[in-house]
């Protein structure tokens, strides 16, 4: 993937949160928009920004104006919308980093040919009892928790 730099308006804006970045890797360039992970010296976060020559501006201010609520209603951590705001191209939000595999590359497990032995099928079912667990938290609070994360397998 090549290495298309975040909008310089928003590292300048992070490094009060995150130090100065001392690495930055483009995450994702798709549909309009890009991630990249920054990192500083005090911590690391999600920057997701339009792409320039898309139409994801608006999307990306409705998506924080819903971090925004979840967060005033006590779904989601303060913390984890780190900044938001324009830039020449468009829109910006950042996000604090939270480590983890993609949900695709964490469930290779049940997709493989190992996928149909009891203790997978005990270990999906774990994951599936914990999302709802997640899900009903989430309503009860009208949107998302902070972390829902599936068990480990064994």
């Amino acid at each position: 993937m090549e290495q298309t730099p975040p909008p310089s308006e928003a590292v300048a804006r992070l490094a009060g949160q995150v130090g100065e970045a001392a690495s930055v890797r483009l995450l994702s360039d798709r549909r309009g928009s890009r991630v990249w992970k920054v990192h500083g010296a005090l911590g690391a976060v999600a920057l997701k920004a339009n792409s320039p020559d898309g139409d994801k501006a608006a999307e990306m201010g409705q998506e924080d104006e819903h971090l925004l609520r979840l967060i005033a209603a006590g779904a989601l951590d303060p913390g984890y919308r780190v900044g938001a705001g324009a830039w020449e191209g468009g829109r910006w939000l950042a996000v604090r980093w939270v480590d983890g595999a993609p949900l695709w590359r964490a469930l290779a497990l049940a997709r493989g040919a190992e996928g149909d032995r009891a203790s997978v099928r005990a270990w999906l079912l774990g994951i599936a009892r914990s999302w709802a667990e997640c899900l009903a938290r989430i309503h009860a609070v009208g949107g998302p928790t902070p972390m829902c994360s599936p068990p480990t397998p064994s």
